[in-house]
């Protein structure tokens, strides 16, 4: 077994980050990832005017924040595994009245059937430890025709050295530079997204009904609920 992947799998094994774990991250993964994640706020906002939004693995609440800020007619809810994360979260969104952070499980959601306009996930999906059931839950809570959208590391978006440098210039060294990396640490390769994680979605009810695409620094996995 390589160095890599021992860590990876070892990476995986807590599905929530305990409380060192969720100040280090605040301190600094956060940061590295507020703009990236602030582009998918804007591509939210743009799409929707009003409706509800799911947040799986909020974490630290950045682009929960940001989205209900952008938008006073959206109600985001955050859920997280974490308490620890909850807290910081929930101390980012004093003043935000129409974001709030819950601690939870993905899957097994405290929420209604079809009571979710827009499901997100920015680089949590690889901690899941039983993704076929987040998926099913992400299907039960969304409206129908509403979609989930799912974002997590791939390192074939830093393979291109012309895109590479782009992603330097916007986000800094260390997305540019170390995000091969981090993303194969913390994420999927290309690969292990068309084989184990389309396995996984085939067994789920968006089976046929999903898509998955390289942007920015992600693979986006988008999951629409059949009308």
């Amino acid at each position: 077994m390589s160095l890599t992947r021992f860590i990876k799998d070892l990476l995986r094994k807590p599905e929530s980050i305990p409380t060192p774990g969720a100040i280090f991250y605040n301190a600094t993964v956060a940061k590295v990832l507020r703009k990236p994640e602030t582009k998918i706020a804007n591509d939210i906002v743009a799409k929707m005017g009003k409706g509800t939004i799911l947040d799986l693995g909020s974490g630290p609440g950045h682009l929960s924040i940001e989205i209900a800020r952008r938008s006073p007619g959206l109600q985001v809810y955050g859920i997280d595994l974490s308490r620890q994360m909850g807290k910081i979260a929930r101390r980012h969104a004093k003043g935000v009245d129409n974001v709030r952070f819950v601690f939870g499980n993905a899957a097994k959601l405290p929420f209604k059937d079809n009571s979710i306009d827009l499901v997100i996930s920015t680089g949590a999906s690889h901690h899941w430890k039983a993704p076929r059931l987040v998926f099913d839950e992400c299907y039960r809570v969304l409206k129908t025709g509403k979609e989930a959208w799912i974002y997590d590391g791939c390192p074939e978006v830093f393979h291109n050295p012309a895109d590479r440098r782009k992603l330097n210039e916007e986000y800094g060294f260390f997305v540019g530079r170390l995000g091969p990396r981090v993303s194969t640490l913390h994420g999927f390769t290309r690969e292990e997204y068309q084989t184990v994680i389309k396995d996984v979605l085939e067994q789920t009810a968006f089976k046929d009904n999903y898509q998955m695409a390289l942007t920015d620094i992600w693979m986006k996995i988008t999951l629409k609920k059949r009308k």
